[in-house]
């Protein structure tokens, strides 16, 4: 009798050459859909917990940008739908200073992707029982990782808040602060 080999699946890599995954962890939560998932950056070849910067993820092999920052997801553009806004389209001078601001938009791709991998990190340890200063510490911590932090250049603009019921904004737990978050409190992280 011959004996079938299984062929073992390879794992894709990114550009940089980390392995990508597919995601596992579910969302939990209201008006997620059924296809969220909060280690949906393992497709990117990220690891779980988040820790490899996030620049390197979308790193080419071949740097063709004069920029420094790599090419990032650019998402979805939409027309402006009103007539005062066409100029913008029409005009050559206008698309070309917008050209200028390329680097402008590379860099707010690369915290807007930061931003959304430390938001879905947070989504799958953020629960009932966490100490608040102990999640504040470790959501700066990750995006301090995935910034890859350098002074004023890169970094953290302001500390982590997470208000908590009546508190509307602002609100940032100090060291040796033991609030706990509870089962039925409402709480916006920022």
């Amino acid at each position: 009798k011959k004996k079938k080999k299984k062929k073992k699946k390879k794992k894709k890599k990114t550009a940089s050459g980390h392995t990508k995954g597919t995601p596992t962890q579910k969302a939990e939560g209201r008006m997620l859909t059924e296809g969220s998932f909060t280690d949906y950056y393992v497709t990117h070849g990220q690891t779980e917990p988040p820790s490899i910067p996030v620049v390197n993820l979308f790193r080419g092999d071949e740097e063709t940008t004069t920029s420094s920052v790599p090419p990032f997801p650019v998402g979805e553009i939409q027309p402006h739908p009103l007539e005062s806004n066409s100029h913008r389209i029409s005009s050559e001078e206008l698309r070309h200073n917008e050209r200028l601001e390329a680097n402008l938009y590379d860099k707010l791709r690369h915290a807007s992707e930061v931003h959304r991998q430390v938001r879905h990190y947070a989504q799958s340890f953020i629960k009932p029982g966490i100490k608040l200063v102990d999640m504040c510490e470790r959501l700066e911590e990750t995006n301090r990782k995935l910034v890859q932090e350098h002074g004023l250049e890169r970094g953290i603009g302001f500390p982590t808040g997470c208000s908590i019921n009546h508190v509307a904004a602002h609100y940032t737990p100090n060291v040796g602060d033991d609030t706990v978050l509870q089962y039925d409190d409402v709480m916006k992280v920022d």
